[in-house]
């Protein structure tokens, strides 16, 4: 018989790593050849990890500066004070810590408007058709005739004086207002108010002249209704002294 034929050669080895373009060792290579050398000390480099989230090592981001709040716009400034005749209103306006005021008025059909005046005295001479003052405080106004009315409106601390006569005096919303009355105009006066305080009028004593009458106009009323007339029916609140 013939001999056996001799077992296969051992494989052949395998094919030298692959270098990079650069010449430089393989990188998987290295890592496994680090791992291999670190042997037991192989977590001796890694960080230690901590709970929470991952940004909790991470600077807090520092809060943003509020937007200041807007500046309180500034009070208008006051405008220049005024004391002129145009068409047929003499216009005093703006008038601070005056006290020597005076215009003369020429014809019955001109009117006075006096408007955001405050410390200050206004003498009008003469007739005039009407008076009215708007916005004022702290204002003393003496007038000749009013021919029409005298009207007081958004206005505090106010005294008017009528050496003439002044049938009507038309009121809303003021405080503290004193309206003085000669013996002439007292009988044929009439007072309208809405939403004020602190009215008072003054007239004349009928047998001392020289002394004079406070009465104060009612701010208080009390409704009811009457079943006989069915309807209802103001009164004002009187209170004793």
């Amino acid at each position: 018989m013939a001999p056996p034929p001799p077992p296969p050669g051992p494989p052949p080895p395998p094919p030298p790593a692959a270098s990079g373009g650069d010449g430089g060792e393989d990188v998987t290579a290295k890592l496994f050849a680090e791992i291999n050398g670190a042997g037991g000390d192989i977590r001796a480099g890694l960080k230690k990890a901590t709970k929470g989230p991952v940004n909790d090592g991470a600077p807090a981001p520092v809060p943003k500066a509020r937007v200041a709040a807007a500046k309180k716009a500034d009070a208008p400034a006051d405008k220049p004070a005024k004391c002129e005749f145009s068409g047929k209103t003499w216009n005093i306006e703006y008038q601070r810590d005056n006290h020597e005021i005076s215009i003369e008025v020429t014809s019955m059909k001109h009117t006075v408007y006096i408007y955001k005046c405050e410390k200050a005295t206004v003498q009008i001479k003469g007739k005039c058709n009407s008076i009215s003052i708007d916005s004022c405080k702290k204002v003393n106004v003496v007038f000749e005739t009013a021919l029409s009315q005298i009207e007081i409106m958004n206005s505090q601390e106010i005294q008017a004086q009528a050496t003439g006569k002044s049938p009507s005096v038309n009121m809303d919303n003021v405080n503290t207002v004193t309206y003085y009355l000669n013996a002439e105009s007292v009988e044929d006066a009439h007072i309208i108010t809405a939403k004020c305080a602190a009215v008072n009028i003054i007239r004349p004593k009928p047998d001392d002249p020289d002394d004079i009458l406070e009465h104060p106009i009612p701010e208080q009323f009390l409704t009811t209704f009457n079943k006989e007339k069915g309807e209802w029916e103001t009164n004002e609140v009187s209170h004793d002294d």
